[in-house]
């Protein structure tokens, strides 16, 4: 029958199509693979029991050669693998694409939910705070960040130099270097038109910044120098190997726990050229960049791991996902017959034992009830005999002679 992988690509000469070609899941199940990026996506998710997710897949502006691009197509897919950003500068917010994703509950590198929580700053951010209460602050040395919800907030002025930048936006979108008090009283106006959150870090003078990119248990670790401060912008930037030390690769090993797992990062730090210091700034998930020379080699690296987790999502033996298990086919008969009524037996016993369990839970929450109830019938007890003084008293007033207006007046 095989299965459909929807491939969700930011760069579009990357072709999956062909980097799949070939590949069968278990070695005899089909991969249909379709490539999309987020503006060409549409989709509803339906509460069916099977596969719930429809996607309608646009044309490409420019298809790749020899692919199912040059024209619309429908496909419901069994896998996803997410490599593009789901949201960027204005006009670029493909989070209900996501979202529809998120509700079908379609299995995906990396998954759906982390690459919907590491959109905001804050959110990543807090997650590389628990690693550094974790493992300490010498060992995951992570810049120091203040957030301000809006404008209200940014009352004093951090010590400058520092950079500040504006909600989720990334590549060097929404951050500036603030120099002065005058400088931030500026951005503080532009927040209160904008409306966004906030976070600002002291300004590092680096000298060059690196990336340590993990794809499952493959990593590479790589130096930048740039003249701009912002190192992702410009055309001058150079771009070489460095060596993966035990450091890097724990602050990589770490993050890669983060939001139930990442199998694919890159963790971005910065160098300071006086102090000799690492700052740890920020994680991205399956989105990553991959440097030229290496992107064949990363792009298999990633095809694998699709294979890999594909393959442990939908085993070859569905009712022994286990391969110990599924290897009792090779076993006798007889054997077999022998393991199948030992386990029936064992199946019996957890049953009566879970019922015995399950019994002796209802008399214990049954026996709780009764407790409460006679505290409560003695207690209302309590308050019906007072009542019953109460309106006897009343009862007793009443009954008295009342003397008449003469009595009162020559009393």
């Amino acid at each position: 029958m095989g299965k459909t992988l929807l491939v969700v690509e930011c760069t579009e000469h990357f072709n999956w199509y062909e980097r799949f070609a070939g590949f069968k899941l278990h070695g005899k199940e089909e991969i249909r693979v379709e490539q999309a990026t987020f503006p060409d996506i549409s989709l509803t998710s339906y509460p069916s029991s099977g596969n719930p997710l429809v996607v309608n897949l646009r044309r490409a502006a420019r298809p790749l050669p020899n692919t199912p691009q040059d024209r619309d197509r429908t496909c419901t897919p069994d896998f996803i693998l997410l490599r593009s950003i789901t949201r960027g500068i204005k006009g670029q917010d493909s989070r209900n694409v996501l979202l529809g994703m998120i509700h079908a509950n379609v299995p995906s590198v990396n998954s759906l939910l982390s690459a919907q929580l590491v959109l905001e700053r804050p959110v990543m951010f807090s997650e590389l705070r628990k690693i550094q209460r974790r493992v300490g602050i010498d060992r995951f040395p992570l810049i120091a960040q203040t957030y301000y919800a809006s404008h209200r907030e940014m009352l004093i002025t951090p010590d400058p130099p520092f950079v500040a930048k504006m909600a989720h936006c990334h590549a060097g979108y929404g951050k500036m270097k603030v120099d002065d008090q005058k400088q931030f009283e500026d951005l503080r106006s532009l927040v209160a038109v904008h409306g966004d959150y906030v976070t600002v870090e002291p300004f590092i003078d680096w000298d060059w910044d690196g990336r340590v990119q993990r794809i499952g248990e493959h990593y590479r670790c790589f130096r930048r120098r740039n003249p701009n401060w912002k190192g992702n912008t410009g055309h001058s930037m150079v771009i070489e190997d460095m060596e993966l030390t035990p450091e890097i690769k724990l602050w990589a090993d770490e993050c890669a726990k983060a939001f139930g797992g990442l199998d694919i990062l890159g963790l971005d730090f910065l160098h300071d050229k006086h102090s000799d210091r690492l700052y740890i700034l920020e994680v991205n998930d399956t989105a990553i960049g991959l440097v030229h020379k290496y992107e064949d080699e990363d792009m298999d690296h990633m095809r694998d791991l699709v294979l890999m987790r594909m393959a442990q999502h939908y085993p070859d033996h569905p009712d022994h996902p286990d391969p110990a298990l599924a290897s009792s086919s090779s076993t006798s008969p007889s054997e077999q017959d022998k393991g199948k009524e030992e386990g029936e037996e064992k199946e019996k016993e957890e049953e009566k034992e879970e019922e015995k369990k399950e019994s002796a839970e209802e008399s214990e929450g049954a026996r709780k009830v009764i407790t409460e109830l006679q505290s409560e019938l003695s207690l209302l007890r309590s308050k019906l005999a007072r009542e019953r003084a109460r309106v006897a008293e009343l009862e007793a007033a009443l009954a008295a002679p009342k003397p008449s207006i003469l009595d009162r007046i020559f009393k």
